[in-house]
Protein backbone atom coordinates (compact mmCIF):
# COMPACT_ATOMS: atom_id res chain seq x y z
CA UNK A 1 0.00 0.00 0.00
CA UNK A 2 3.02 2.51 0.75
CA UNK A 3 4.38 2.23 -3.11
CA UNK A 4 0.70 3.22 -4.08
CA UNK A 5 0.56 6.21 -2.07
CA UNK A 6 3.80 7.49 -2.51
CA UNK A 7 2.83 6.61 -6.13
CA UNK A 8 0.04 9.41 -6.07
CA UNK A 9 2.12 11.83 -3.59
CA UNK A 10 4.37 11.97 -6.80
CA UNK A 11 1.61 12.18 -9.43
CA UNK A 12 -0.36 15.35 -6.69
CA UNK A 13 3.70 17.25 -6.47
CA UNK A 14 3.55 17.21 -10.47
CA UNK A 15 -0.08 17.76 -11.68
CA UNK A 16 -2.00 18.55 -8.71
CA UNK A 17 -5.73 17.60 -7.52
CA UNK A 18 -6.98 16.97 -11.16
CA UNK A 19 -3.96 14.71 -12.24
CA UNK A 20 -4.43 12.65 -9.45
CA UNK A 21 -8.22 12.42 -10.58
CA UNK A 22 -7.51 12.04 -13.94
CA UNK A 23 -4.66 8.88 -13.08
CA UNK A 24 -7.46 7.34 -10.97
CA UNK A 25 -10.22 7.23 -13.47
CA UNK A 26 -7.87 6.40 -16.29
CA UNK A 27 -6.76 2.80 -14.17
CA UNK A 28 -10.48 2.01 -12.45
CA UNK A 29 -11.47 2.87 -15.73
CA UNK A 30 -9.06 0.69 -17.65
CA UNK A 31 -9.58 -1.95 -15.22
CA UNK A 32 -13.47 -2.42 -15.60
CA UNK A 33 -12.97 -2.44 -19.38
CA UNK A 34 -10.61 -4.73 -19.49
CA UNK A 35 -12.39 -7.10 -17.02
CA UNK A 36 -15.25 -6.82 -19.23
CA UNK A 37 -13.27 -7.39 -22.91
CA UNK A 38 -11.79 -10.35 -21.52
CA UNK A 39 -15.17 -12.65 -20.90
CA UNK A 40 -16.25 -11.12 -24.42
CA UNK A 41 -13.00 -12.48 -25.55
CA UNK A 42 -13.58 -15.72 -24.04
CA UNK A 43 -16.67 -16.28 -25.95
CA UNK A 44 -14.99 -15.30 -28.78
CA UNK A 45 -12.44 -17.61 -28.14
CA UNK A 46 -13.46 -20.95 -26.85
CA UNK A 47 -12.49 -24.13 -28.38
CA UNK A 48 -15.36 -25.18 -29.96
CA UNK A 49 -16.45 -28.83 -30.90
CA UNK A 50 -16.04 -28.07 -34.23
CA UNK A 51 -12.80 -27.23 -33.79
CA UNK A 52 -11.86 -30.32 -31.71
CA UNK A 53 -13.02 -32.17 -34.58
CA UNK A 54 -10.57 -30.03 -37.41
CA UNK A 55 -8.08 -30.64 -34.88
CA UNK A 56 -8.23 -34.84 -34.67
CA UNK A 57 -8.17 -34.75 -38.47
CA UNK A 58 -5.03 -32.41 -38.91
CA UNK A 59 -3.33 -34.45 -36.19
CA UNK A 60 -3.82 -37.57 -38.03
CA UNK A 61 -2.15 -36.26 -41.22
CA UNK A 62 0.92 -34.34 -39.39
CA UNK A 63 4.15 -36.44 -40.18
CA UNK A 64 5.47 -35.46 -36.85
CA UNK A 65 3.78 -37.10 -33.38
CA UNK A 66 5.56 -35.50 -30.61
CA UNK A 67 5.15 -36.78 -27.34
CA UNK A 68 4.72 -34.74 -24.46
CA UNK A 69 6.14 -36.00 -20.68
CA UNK A 70 4.07 -33.34 -18.73
CA UNK A 71 6.11 -32.90 -15.58
CA UNK A 72 4.25 -32.66 -12.66
CA UNK A 73 5.37 -32.14 -8.71
CA UNK A 74 2.35 -32.59 -6.08
CA UNK A 75 2.32 -32.18 -2.29
CA UNK A 76 -0.70 -32.02 0.16
CA UNK A 77 -2.91 -30.53 -2.49
CA UNK A 78 -6.40 -29.85 -2.12
CA UNK A 79 -8.45 -32.85 -3.63
CA UNK A 80 -10.58 -31.10 -6.08
CA UNK A 81 -7.54 -29.52 -7.31
CA UNK A 82 -5.40 -32.28 -7.46
CA UNK A 83 -8.11 -34.20 -9.69
CA UNK A 84 -9.40 -31.24 -11.80
CA UNK A 85 -5.59 -30.46 -13.01
CA UNK A 86 -4.81 -34.14 -13.83
CA UNK A 87 -8.47 -34.56 -15.77
CA UNK A 88 -7.43 -30.77 -17.89
CA UNK A 89 -4.45 -33.61 -19.21
CA UNK A 90 -6.47 -36.36 -19.91
CA UNK A 91 -8.75 -34.03 -21.82
CA UNK A 92 -6.07 -33.00 -23.88
CA UNK A 93 -7.09 -33.50 -27.95
CA UNK A 94 -4.06 -34.52 -28.60
CA UNK A 95 -3.16 -38.33 -27.38
CA UNK A 96 0.46 -38.70 -27.29
CA UNK A 97 1.48 -37.22 -23.81
CA UNK A 98 2.02 -38.78 -20.39
CA UNK A 99 1.90 -37.89 -16.98
CA UNK A 100 4.58 -37.83 -14.43
CA UNK A 101 3.88 -36.91 -11.48
CA UNK A 102 5.81 -36.95 -8.40
CA UNK A 103 4.41 -36.76 -4.95
CA UNK A 104 6.93 -34.79 -2.46
CA UNK A 105 5.89 -37.29 0.83
CA UNK A 106 2.50 -35.42 1.16
CA UNK A 107 1.44 -36.20 4.30
CA UNK A 108 -2.56 -35.73 3.68
CA UNK A 109 -3.92 -39.04 2.80
CA UNK A 110 -5.96 -38.64 -0.04
CA UNK A 111 -2.93 -37.60 -2.40
CA UNK A 112 -1.71 -41.33 -2.58
CA UNK A 113 -5.51 -42.20 -3.14
CA UNK A 114 -5.84 -40.61 -5.94
CA UNK A 115 -2.27 -40.90 -7.63
CA UNK A 116 -3.10 -44.30 -7.30
CA UNK A 117 -6.40 -44.06 -8.98
CA UNK A 118 -5.10 -42.57 -11.81
CA UNK A 119 -2.36 -44.50 -12.68
CA UNK A 120 -4.51 -47.63 -12.68
CA UNK A 121 -7.16 -45.72 -15.05
CA UNK A 122 -4.69 -44.16 -17.46
CA UNK A 123 -1.74 -46.12 -18.51
CA UNK A 124 0.21 -42.58 -19.57
CA UNK A 125 0.24 -41.43 -16.05
CA UNK A 126 3.08 -42.54 -14.16
CA UNK A 127 3.53 -42.00 -10.48
CA UNK A 128 6.36 -42.17 -8.13
CA UNK A 129 5.95 -41.63 -4.55
CA UNK A 130 9.17 -39.98 -2.57
CA UNK A 131 9.82 -41.36 0.83
CA UNK A 132 11.60 -37.70 1.92
CA UNK A 133 10.18 -34.15 1.36
CA UNK A 134 12.69 -32.42 -0.89
CA UNK A 135 10.62 -29.56 -1.91
CA UNK A 136 9.72 -28.72 -5.77
CA UNK A 137 13.24 -28.91 -7.29
CA UNK A 138 13.66 -32.40 -6.07
CA UNK A 139 10.35 -33.77 -6.84
CA UNK A 140 10.12 -32.04 -9.89
CA UNK A 141 13.55 -34.29 -10.90
CA UNK A 142 11.96 -37.40 -9.79
CA UNK A 143 9.05 -36.74 -12.37
CA UNK A 144 11.33 -35.89 -14.63
CA UNK A 145 13.09 -39.21 -14.37
CA UNK A 146 9.66 -40.83 -15.43
CA UNK A 147 9.68 -38.83 -18.59
CA UNK A 148 10.41 -40.29 -21.83
CA UNK A 149 8.98 -37.92 -24.10
CA UNK A 150 10.67 -35.52 -26.83
CA UNK A 151 9.21 -32.87 -24.78
CA UNK A 152 8.57 -31.55 -21.57
CA UNK A 153 5.79 -29.70 -20.29
CA UNK A 154 5.37 -27.94 -16.75
CA UNK A 155 2.02 -28.29 -14.66
CA UNK A 156 1.49 -27.16 -11.20
CA UNK A 157 -0.97 -29.95 -9.43
CA UNK A 158 -3.28 -27.20 -8.74
CA UNK A 159 -3.42 -25.40 -12.40
CA UNK A 160 -5.06 -26.43 -15.20
CA UNK A 161 -4.43 -26.97 -19.12
CA UNK A 162 -6.54 -26.03 -21.74
CA UNK A 163 -8.01 -28.70 -23.95
CA UNK A 164 -5.88 -27.45 -27.24
CA UNK A 165 -2.63 -26.86 -25.14
CA UNK A 166 -0.90 -30.00 -26.68
CA UNK A 167 -2.55 -29.77 -29.78
CA UNK A 168 -0.95 -26.16 -30.35
CA UNK A 169 2.75 -27.53 -29.40
CA UNK A 170 2.78 -30.02 -31.44
CA UNK A 171 1.17 -28.34 -34.65
CA UNK A 172 3.74 -25.93 -33.79
CA UNK A 173 6.58 -28.18 -34.22
CA UNK A 174 5.02 -29.25 -37.00
CA UNK A 175 5.51 -26.41 -38.28
CA UNK A 176 9.21 -25.59 -37.01
CA UNK A 177 10.80 -29.18 -36.65
CA UNK A 178 13.48 -27.25 -34.96
CA UNK A 179 12.15 -25.47 -31.88
CA UNK A 180 13.53 -26.63 -28.82
CA UNK A 181 11.14 -23.71 -26.21
CA UNK A 182 7.90 -23.31 -26.53
CA UNK A 183 5.96 -20.74 -24.60
CA UNK A 184 1.97 -19.29 -24.12
CA UNK A 185 -0.24 -17.16 -23.00
CA UNK A 186 -2.28 -17.63 -19.96
CA UNK A 187 -4.48 -16.83 -17.52
CA UNK A 188 -6.11 -16.85 -14.10
CA UNK A 189 -8.95 -19.35 -12.81
CA UNK A 190 -10.53 -18.86 -9.61
CA UNK A 191 -11.90 -21.69 -7.61
CA UNK A 192 -15.25 -21.47 -8.89
CA UNK A 193 -13.62 -21.66 -12.38
CA UNK A 194 -14.16 -18.36 -13.82
CA UNK A 195 -11.24 -16.74 -15.62
CA UNK A 196 -9.26 -13.57 -15.45
CA UNK A 197 -6.14 -11.57 -16.11
CA UNK A 198 -4.95 -12.77 -19.33
CA UNK A 199 -1.32 -12.68 -20.11
CA UNK A 200 -0.91 -11.86 -23.87
CA UNK A 201 3.35 -11.97 -24.07
CA UNK A 202 5.17 -10.78 -26.60
CA UNK A 203 7.68 -13.15 -29.13
CA UNK A 204 10.55 -13.97 -27.61
CA UNK A 205 12.14 -10.78 -25.60
CA UNK A 206 15.46 -11.53 -24.04
CA UNK A 207 15.61 -8.11 -21.95
CA UNK A 208 11.95 -8.34 -20.74
CA UNK A 209 12.92 -11.81 -19.53
CA UNK A 210 16.12 -10.58 -17.44
CA UNK A 211 13.11 -8.32 -16.46
CA UNK A 212 10.57 -10.71 -14.78
CA UNK A 213 9.61 -14.39 -16.06
CA UNK A 214 7.17 -13.35 -18.51
CA UNK A 215 7.53 -16.85 -20.40
CA UNK A 216 5.75 -18.17 -16.88
CA UNK A 217 2.53 -21.03 -18.61
CA UNK A 218 2.68 -22.70 -20.46
CA UNK A 219 6.40 -23.90 -20.82
CA UNK A 220 7.20 -26.53 -23.46
CA UNK A 221 10.94 -27.68 -23.52
CA UNK A 222 12.97 -30.17 -25.36
CA UNK A 223 13.80 -33.23 -22.97
CA UNK A 224 17.17 -33.51 -24.08
CA UNK A 225 18.39 -30.32 -23.80
CA UNK A 226 16.63 -30.09 -19.76
CA UNK A 227 19.04 -33.51 -19.33
CA UNK A 228 21.38 -31.74 -20.59
CA UNK A 229 21.64 -28.89 -18.44
CA UNK A 230 20.70 -30.74 -15.27
CA UNK A 231 17.34 -30.58 -14.65
CA UNK A 232 16.51 -28.26 -11.90
CA UNK A 233 18.06 -27.00 -9.01
CA UNK A 234 16.98 -27.38 -5.21
CA UNK A 235 19.18 -24.01 -4.02
CA UNK A 236 16.56 -21.76 -6.40
CA UNK A 237 13.78 -23.52 -5.25
CA UNK A 238 10.77 -20.89 -5.35
CA UNK A 239 12.15 -19.68 -8.80
CA UNK A 240 13.18 -23.20 -10.23
CA UNK A 241 11.87 -22.71 -13.38
CA UNK A 242 13.50 -19.43 -14.08
CA UNK A 243 16.58 -20.81 -13.42
CA UNK A 244 15.93 -23.83 -15.70
CA UNK A 245 15.06 -21.22 -18.80
CA UNK A 246 17.51 -19.19 -17.81
CA UNK A 247 20.33 -22.15 -18.28
CA UNK A 248 18.08 -23.75 -20.99
CA UNK A 249 18.09 -20.44 -23.61
CA UNK A 250 21.57 -20.16 -23.33
CA UNK A 251 22.07 -23.72 -25.24
CA UNK A 252 19.25 -22.85 -28.18
CA UNK A 253 18.04 -19.57 -30.30
CA UNK A 254 14.83 -21.73 -31.36
CA UNK A 255 12.56 -20.20 -29.49
CA UNK A 256 8.44 -19.72 -30.46
CA UNK A 257 5.47 -17.98 -29.02
CA UNK A 258 2.39 -19.57 -29.15
CA UNK A 259 -0.50 -16.52 -28.93
CA UNK A 260 -2.65 -18.64 -27.30
CA UNK A 261 -4.29 -18.96 -23.75
CA UNK A 262 -3.50 -22.55 -23.14
CA UNK A 263 -2.99 -22.27 -19.44
CA UNK A 264 -4.84 -21.75 -16.19
CA UNK A 265 -3.25 -20.71 -13.58
CA UNK A 266 -5.13 -21.27 -10.33
CA UNK A 267 -6.05 -18.24 -7.94
CA UNK A 268 -6.04 -19.48 -4.69
CA UNK A 269 -4.51 -18.21 -1.29
CA UNK A 270 -1.85 -21.00 -1.45
CA UNK A 271 -0.91 -19.67 -5.08
CA UNK A 272 1.54 -17.62 -6.16
CA UNK A 273 -0.99 -16.71 -8.57
CA UNK A 274 -3.09 -14.97 -5.65
CA UNK A 275 -0.80 -12.17 -5.55
CA UNK A 276 2.60 -10.85 -5.26
CA UNK A 277 2.78 -11.61 -1.70
CA UNK A 278 1.57 -15.36 -1.86
CA UNK A 279 5.76 -16.59 -1.80
CA UNK A 280 8.00 -13.91 -1.19
CA UNK A 281 11.07 -16.17 -1.18
CA UNK A 282 10.19 -16.90 -4.59
CA UNK A 283 11.58 -13.36 -5.40
CA UNK A 284 14.69 -13.38 -3.50
CA UNK A 285 15.10 -17.22 -5.44
CA UNK A 286 14.79 -15.22 -8.76
CA UNK A 287 17.52 -12.57 -8.04
CA UNK A 288 19.72 -15.59 -6.88
CA UNK A 289 18.76 -17.16 -10.62
CA UNK A 290 19.53 -14.09 -12.36
CA UNK A 291 22.82 -13.64 -10.26
CA UNK A 292 23.96 -16.67 -11.14
CA UNK A 293 23.09 -16.10 -14.85
CA UNK A 294 25.39 -13.30 -14.83
CA UNK A 295 28.41 -15.31 -13.42
CA UNK A 296 27.98 -17.30 -16.82
CA UNK A 297 27.55 -14.17 -19.07
CA UNK A 298 30.20 -13.01 -21.09
CA UNK A 299 28.41 -9.47 -20.16
CA UNK A 300 28.72 -9.81 -16.14
CA UNK A 301 27.27 -7.15 -13.27
CA UNK A 302 24.87 -7.16 -10.22
CA UNK A 303 20.98 -7.85 -9.77
CA UNK A 304 18.82 -5.07 -8.43
CA UNK A 305 15.44 -5.77 -6.78
CA UNK A 306 12.77 -3.59 -7.61
CA UNK A 307 9.54 -2.00 -5.35
CA UNK A 308 7.37 -4.90 -7.62
CA UNK A 309 7.90 -8.38 -6.39
CA UNK A 310 9.31 -10.29 -8.96
CA UNK A 311 10.46 -7.45 -11.14
CA UNK A 312 14.24 -7.32 -11.64
CA UNK A 313 16.65 -4.98 -12.97
CA UNK A 314 19.81 -6.51 -14.62
CA UNK A 315 22.70 -4.18 -14.58
CA UNK A 316 25.44 -4.99 -16.37
CA UNK A 317 29.37 -3.71 -16.23
CA UNK A 318 30.63 -1.38 -18.91
CA UNK A 319 33.56 -2.75 -20.86
CA UNK A 320 36.43 -0.20 -20.61
CA UNK A 321 35.41 3.43 -20.56
CA UNK A 322 34.52 3.92 -24.30
CA UNK A 323 33.95 7.10 -25.73
CA UNK A 324 29.69 8.12 -26.42
CA UNK A 325 29.37 10.85 -29.28
CA UNK A 326 26.42 12.68 -28.59
CA UNK A 327 24.69 14.11 -32.15
CA UNK A 328 22.45 16.66 -31.92
CA UNK A 329 21.05 18.34 -34.93
CA UNK A 330 19.64 22.01 -34.34
CA UNK A 331 18.79 25.36 -35.60
CA UNK A 332 19.23 26.94 -31.57
CA UNK A 333 15.35 27.85 -31.17
CA UNK A 334 14.38 29.39 -28.55
CA UNK A 335 10.74 28.43 -27.21
CA UNK A 336 8.94 30.60 -24.26
CA UNK A 337 8.24 28.34 -21.29
CA UNK A 338 6.39 29.27 -17.84
CA UNK A 339 10.05 30.88 -16.56
CA UNK A 340 10.44 32.95 -19.69
CA UNK A 341 12.22 32.55 -22.85
CA UNK A 342 14.57 29.05 -23.47
CA UNK A 343 17.29 28.28 -25.74
CA UNK A 344 16.54 24.57 -26.26
CA UNK A 345 19.90 23.76 -27.49
CA UNK A 346 21.66 25.17 -24.62
CA UNK A 347 19.12 23.75 -22.37
CA UNK A 348 20.03 20.23 -23.85
CA UNK A 349 24.25 20.50 -23.75
CA UNK A 350 23.96 21.76 -20.16
CA UNK A 351 21.76 19.13 -18.68
CA UNK A 352 23.89 16.53 -20.37
CA UNK A 353 26.98 18.14 -19.00
CA UNK A 354 25.44 18.87 -15.57
CA UNK A 355 23.36 15.73 -15.01
CA UNK A 356 25.27 13.33 -16.47
CA UNK A 357 27.64 10.55 -14.38
CA UNK A 358 29.60 9.03 -17.24
CA UNK A 359 32.01 11.18 -18.53
CA UNK A 360 33.85 10.25 -21.23
CA UNK A 361 31.43 11.89 -24.00
CA UNK A 362 32.21 14.18 -26.73
CA UNK A 363 28.73 16.77 -28.33
CA UNK A 364 29.09 17.34 -31.27
CA UNK A 365 26.20 19.60 -32.92
CA UNK A 366 24.82 19.79 -36.59
CA UNK A 367 22.98 23.27 -37.94
CA UNK A 368 22.34 24.96 -40.86
CA UNK A 369 24.18 27.69 -40.57
CA UNK A 370 21.22 29.26 -38.49
CA UNK A 371 21.77 29.10 -35.12
CA UNK A 372 22.18 32.85 -33.68
CA UNK A 373 25.55 34.15 -33.23
CA UNK A 374 24.56 34.98 -29.41
CA UNK A 375 23.66 31.09 -29.08
CA UNK A 376 26.62 29.89 -31.34
CA UNK A 377 29.20 31.60 -28.85
CA UNK A 378 27.48 30.01 -25.35
CA UNK A 379 27.44 26.54 -27.10
CA UNK A 380 31.36 26.70 -28.43
CA UNK A 381 32.06 27.91 -25.01
CA UNK A 382 30.93 24.38 -23.55
CA UNK A 383 33.14 22.41 -25.53
CA UNK A 384 31.09 21.68 -28.18
CA UNK A 385 32.10 20.20 -31.65
CA UNK A 386 30.10 22.47 -34.82
CA UNK A 387 29.67 20.73 -38.02
CA UNK A 388 27.86 22.80 -40.70
CA UNK A 389 25.59 21.58 -43.02
CA UNK A 390 24.53 24.20 -45.90
CA UNK A 391 21.63 21.89 -47.47
CA UNK A 392 17.96 22.30 -46.42
CA UNK A 393 16.98 20.79 -43.16
CA UNK A 394 17.09 17.07 -43.55
CA UNK A 395 17.32 15.12 -40.05
CA UNK A 396 18.81 11.85 -41.55
CA UNK A 397 21.43 13.87 -43.71
CA UNK A 398 22.45 15.79 -40.75
CA UNK A 399 22.72 12.68 -38.27
CA UNK A 400 24.96 11.37 -41.20
CA UNK A 401 27.38 14.20 -41.34
CA UNK A 402 27.76 14.22 -37.45
CA UNK A 403 28.87 10.57 -37.55
CA UNK A 404 31.47 11.06 -39.77
CA UNK A 405 32.73 13.10 -37.46
CA UNK A 406 32.12 11.41 -34.28
CA UNK A 407 35.38 9.54 -32.64
CA UNK A 408 33.26 7.34 -30.64
CA UNK A 409 32.40 3.85 -30.88
CA UNK A 410 28.89 4.39 -29.57
CA UNK A 411 26.46 7.10 -31.18
CA UNK A 412 23.64 8.68 -29.35
CA UNK A 413 21.46 10.48 -31.35
CA UNK A 414 19.86 13.20 -29.57
CA UNK A 415 17.22 16.08 -30.29
CA UNK A 416 17.58 19.65 -29.06
CA UNK A 417 14.53 19.69 -27.19
CA UNK A 418 15.24 16.88 -24.70
CA UNK A 419 16.61 17.37 -21.55
CA UNK A 420 18.33 14.82 -18.74
CA UNK A 421 16.69 14.12 -16.39
CA UNK A 422 18.23 10.90 -14.76
CA UNK A 423 22.03 11.05 -14.22
CA UNK A 424 22.95 7.82 -15.12
CA UNK A 425 21.36 7.82 -18.46
CA UNK A 426 24.09 7.11 -20.45
CA UNK A 427 25.29 3.92 -18.11
CA UNK A 428 21.89 3.01 -18.48
CA UNK A 429 21.85 2.85 -22.05
CA UNK A 430 25.81 1.45 -22.71
CA UNK A 431 24.93 -1.32 -21.05
CA UNK A 432 22.91 -2.71 -23.42
CA UNK A 433 23.85 -1.00 -26.47
CA UNK A 434 27.60 -2.75 -24.98
CA UNK A 435 25.83 -6.15 -26.56
CA UNK A 436 26.35 -7.54 -30.08
CA UNK A 437 23.30 -9.03 -30.31
CA UNK A 438 21.85 -5.07 -29.63
CA UNK A 439 20.97 -2.78 -32.49
CA UNK A 440 19.22 0.57 -30.69
CA UNK A 441 18.62 1.42 -27.22
CA UNK A 442 15.74 3.77 -26.70
CA UNK A 443 15.25 5.90 -23.71
CA UNK A 444 11.89 6.67 -21.59
CA UNK A 445 10.71 10.40 -22.66
CA UNK A 446 8.32 12.52 -21.32
CA UNK A 447 6.37 15.34 -21.06
CA UNK A 448 7.30 18.96 -19.39
CA UNK A 449 4.26 17.69 -17.27
CA UNK A 450 4.90 13.94 -16.85
CA UNK A 451 3.40 12.02 -19.01
CA UNK A 452 4.79 8.99 -21.41
CA UNK A 453 6.11 10.33 -24.81
CA UNK A 454 8.46 7.63 -25.68
CA UNK A 455 8.26 4.02 -23.94
CA UNK A 456 8.85 2.23 -27.25
CA UNK A 457 7.54 2.33 -30.72
CA UNK A 458 5.31 -0.46 -32.12
CA UNK A 459 4.17 -1.13 -35.83
CA UNK A 460 0.96 -2.15 -36.09
CA UNK A 461 -1.20 -2.62 -39.74
CA UNK A 462 2.15 -0.29 -40.83
CA UNK A 463 1.28 2.90 -38.71
CA UNK A 464 4.43 3.41 -35.99
CA UNK A 465 2.81 4.27 -32.60
CA UNK A 466 3.94 5.17 -29.30
CA UNK A 467 2.97 2.53 -26.72
CA UNK A 468 0.82 4.38 -23.98
CA UNK A 469 1.49 8.02 -25.37
CA UNK A 470 0.19 10.57 -23.17
CA UNK A 471 -0.12 8.16 -20.28
CA UNK A 472 1.25 9.84 -16.83
CA UNK A 473 4.74 8.44 -16.12
CA UNK A 474 3.51 6.38 -12.59
CA UNK A 475 1.52 4.18 -14.93
CA UNK A 476 3.91 0.93 -15.21
CA UNK A 477 2.08 -0.33 -18.41
CA UNK A 478 1.20 -3.51 -19.36
CA UNK A 479 2.89 -6.30 -16.85
CA UNK A 480 5.39 -3.86 -15.92
CA UNK A 481 5.79 -3.06 -19.61
CA UNK A 482 7.01 0.72 -19.04
CA UNK A 483 9.01 0.49 -15.91
CA UNK A 484 11.81 -2.43 -17.13
CA UNK A 485 13.92 -2.94 -20.36
CA UNK A 486 11.97 -3.93 -22.54
CA UNK A 487 12.26 -4.85 -26.52
CA UNK A 488 10.23 -2.99 -29.05
CA UNK A 489 10.70 -2.81 -32.79
CA UNK A 490 11.62 0.66 -32.87
CA UNK A 491 12.58 3.46 -30.42
CA UNK A 492 12.71 6.97 -31.15
CA UNK A 493 15.49 8.77 -32.74
CA UNK A 494 15.07 11.45 -29.88
CA UNK A 495 16.86 9.52 -27.98
CA UNK A 496 18.78 6.53 -29.34
CA UNK A 497 22.17 4.62 -28.86
CA UNK A 498 23.83 2.67 -31.25
CA UNK A 499 27.58 1.30 -31.77
CA UNK A 500 29.01 3.21 -34.78
CA UNK A 501 29.71 -0.19 -36.36
CA UNK A 502 26.11 -0.97 -36.45
CA UNK A 503 25.26 2.40 -37.46
CA UNK A 504 28.01 2.04 -40.43
CA UNK A 505 26.84 -1.60 -41.50
CA UNK A 506 22.97 -0.33 -41.61
CA UNK A 507 23.99 2.74 -43.71
CA UNK A 508 23.27 5.44 -41.23
CA UNK A 509 19.66 6.92 -41.64
CA UNK A 510 17.97 6.81 -45.02
CA UNK A 511 18.03 10.40 -46.37
CA UNK A 512 15.07 10.07 -48.12
CA UNK A 513 13.52 10.51 -44.90
CA UNK A 514 14.27 13.82 -44.11
CA UNK A 515 12.32 14.42 -41.27
CA UNK A 516 9.97 11.70 -39.72
CA UNK A 517 10.14 7.53 -39.73
CA UNK A 518 13.89 8.03 -40.27
CA UNK A 519 14.42 6.90 -36.91
CA UNK A 520 11.98 3.97 -37.74
CA UNK A 521 13.44 2.88 -40.94
CA UNK A 522 16.97 2.54 -39.00
CA UNK A 523 15.58 0.31 -36.33
CA UNK A 524 13.84 -2.43 -39.09
CA UNK A 525 16.97 -2.48 -40.75
CA UNK A 526 18.47 -3.48 -37.44
CA UNK A 527 15.58 -5.84 -36.76
CA UNK A 528 15.88 -7.49 -40.05
CA UNK A 529 19.39 -7.78 -40.39
CA UNK A 530 19.50 -9.67 -36.88
CA UNK A 531 19.52 -6.59 -34.22
CA UNK A 532 17.03 -6.71 -31.51
CA UNK A 533 16.14 -3.22 -30.14
CA UNK A 534 15.63 -1.98 -26.50
CA UNK A 535 13.78 0.92 -24.44
CA UNK A 536 15.51 1.24 -21.35
CA UNK A 537 13.14 3.64 -18.94
CA UNK A 538 16.31 4.00 -16.58
CA UNK A 539 17.28 6.24 -18.94
CA UNK A 540 14.61 9.40 -18.73
CA UNK A 541 14.61 12.31 -20.64
CA UNK A 542 12.31 15.79 -20.92
CA UNK A 543 11.31 16.21 -24.55
CA UNK A 544 9.75 19.38 -25.39
CA UNK A 545 8.17 17.26 -28.97
CA UNK A 546 8.76 18.74 -31.99
CA UNK A 547 9.54 22.38 -29.74
CA UNK A 548 12.35 23.23 -32.38
CA UNK A 549 10.70 22.24 -35.63
CA UNK A 550 7.43 21.37 -37.61
CA UNK A 551 4.90 18.64 -36.12
CA UNK A 552 3.09 16.47 -38.40
CA UNK A 553 4.16 14.14 -41.60
CA UNK A 554 5.07 15.99 -44.75
CA UNK A 555 2.75 14.26 -48.01
CA UNK A 556 4.08 11.16 -49.13
CA UNK A 557 6.20 9.70 -46.07
CA UNK A 558 3.47 7.00 -44.37
CA UNK A 559 3.59 5.61 -47.79
CA UNK A 560 6.85 5.84 -48.50
CA UNK A 561 8.13 3.89 -45.12
CA UNK A 562 5.27 1.27 -45.79
CA UNK A 563 6.33 0.49 -49.71
CA UNK A 564 9.79 0.48 -48.69
CA UNK A 565 9.29 -2.40 -46.00
CA UNK A 566 5.97 -3.97 -47.57
CA UNK A 567 7.74 -7.46 -47.96
CA UNK A 568 9.82 -7.39 -44.36
CA UNK A 569 6.04 -6.02 -42.76
CA UNK A 570 3.98 -9.62 -44.74
CA UNK A 571 7.26 -11.69 -43.38
CA UNK A 572 6.74 -10.51 -39.60
CA UNK A 573 2.69 -10.79 -40.46
CA UNK A 574 2.37 -9.01 -36.92
CA UNK A 575 4.72 -6.62 -34.44
CA UNK A 576 6.61 -9.29 -32.99
CA UNK A 577 6.78 -7.32 -29.30
CA UNK A 578 2.35 -6.42 -29.59
CA UNK A 579 0.32 -9.54 -28.83
CA UNK A 580 -1.94 -10.00 -32.30
CA UNK A 581 -4.88 -10.51 -29.82
CA UNK A 582 -4.63 -7.15 -28.61
CA UNK A 583 -6.61 -4.06 -30.25
CA UNK A 584 -4.96 -2.57 -33.34
CA UNK A 585 -6.74 0.88 -32.71
CA UNK A 586 -4.68 1.77 -30.25
CA UNK A 587 -0.85 0.97 -28.78
CA UNK A 588 -2.13 0.40 -25.11
CA UNK A 589 -2.14 -3.59 -24.92
CA UNK A 590 -6.07 -3.75 -24.21
CA UNK A 591 -8.26 -6.12 -25.98
CA UNK A 592 -10.49 -3.95 -27.73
Amino acid sequence: MSQKIQKIQRIWQRRGILGVLHFLYQNAASQIKNKRAYQQWIEKNTFKQEDITSARQQISQWQIQPKFSIIMPVYNVEEKWLKRAIESVRKQIYPHWELCIADDASTESHIYSILTHYSQLDSRIKVVFRTENGHISAASNSALELATGDYIALLDHDDELAINALFENAQLINRYPEADFIYSDEDKIDSKGKRFSPCFKPDWSPEYFYSCMYTCHLGVYRTSIVREIGGFRSEYNGSQDYDLVLRFIEKTKNIFHIPKILYHWRSISASAASGSQAKPWAYTAGRKALESMLERSIYPGHVEETPNPGIYRVRRDIIGNPLVSIIIPSAGTTVNNASGSLCLLENCIRSVQQMSTYRNFEIIVVDGYDIPDATLEKILAMDVKLVRCAEPFNFSMRINRGAAEAKGQFLLLLNDDTEVITPEWLESMLELAQQTEIGAVGAKLLFPDGRLQHVGVMILEGNPCHAFYGFDNEQSGYYCSNIVNRNYLAVTAACLMMRQEVFQLLGGLDEAFPLNYNDVDLCLKAHQTGYRNVVTPYAQLIHYESASRQKGLKPGEWNQLNHKWKDYFEKLGTDPYYNPNLSLKAPNFELF
